[in-house]
């Protein structure tokens, strides 16, 4: 699937589906989890306001390299 459909649907790297079958073809059905909160703080040690995401993964340079190879 190439990378505009994937941004149309909004499907992101990991995602998992559902799959069944319907009549003579299969159904791939993401599984959309809810979004985690998020809220803009202050950070104190800096004093620059942030997003604050709680569960958030780690920003990683490889996270960064993965999302920017599919960027048009």
């Amino acid at each position: 699937m190439n990378a505009r459909l994937r941004r149309v649907l909004g499907l992101t790297p990991g995602m998992k589906f559902e799959v069944r079958g319907e009549s003579d073809r299969i159904v791939l059905e993401p599984i959309r989890l809810p979004r985690p909160e998020a809220r803009i703080i202050n950070e104190t040690s800096s004093g620059y306001s942030v997003l604050d995401v709680e569960d958030a993964p780690t920003l990683t340079s490889e996270r960064v390299a993965v999302a920017l190879a599919d960027f048009p």
